[in-house]
């Protein structure tokens, strides 16, 4: 599990049954037929319930995963700030892809954020402060 989400919870969010470790070995060895095994890692058991349908099942594991995490409601900051930087390139590039062709959409939206990336490493090499104000090339 290389990617650690922050998810926003509730101030009474509670830890649920499903997503405990207990719950999942129990879900993978109930689909050995399908390759689970209680042995495998836990990065490999969350993947393989995922691709088999039981995607709820891990998105509880990762929720109680960040309420057990003390150091937590400090990360939920760096989600406010992510969220904030999201915004901004959603803003500022625009992503909606109604009426582009179903078989440029991808590239479409490929095309527009690594316009973004270039928009702030131009400003970035011109030591333009704040980075990401683009008030210039408007």
């Amino acid at each position: 599990m290389k990617a650690k989400p922050l998810i926003s919870l509730p101030v009474n969010a509670v830890i649920n049954e499903e997503g405990e470790l207990k719950r999942i070995d129990h879900w993978v060895n109930k689909m050995w037929e399908l390759g689970g095994s209680r042995h495998m890692r836990i990065d490999e058991k969350l993947r393989f319930l995922y691709e088999n349908g039981r995607q709820e099942q891990v998105g509880m594991y990762l929720r109680n995963h960040n309420l057990k995490n003390e150091n937590f409601p400090d990360s939920l900051k760096l989600r406010k700030e992510c969220e904030r930087i999201h915004g901004h390139i959603k803003n500022t590039v625009q992503f909606d892809v109604r009426r582009i062709r179903e078989e440029s959409r991808e590239l479409y939206s490929k095309f527009n954020f690594v316009v973004y990336q270039l928009l702030l490493l131009t400003n970035l090499q011109n030591r333009v402060k704040p980075a990401n104000a683009f008030g210039n090339y408007i």
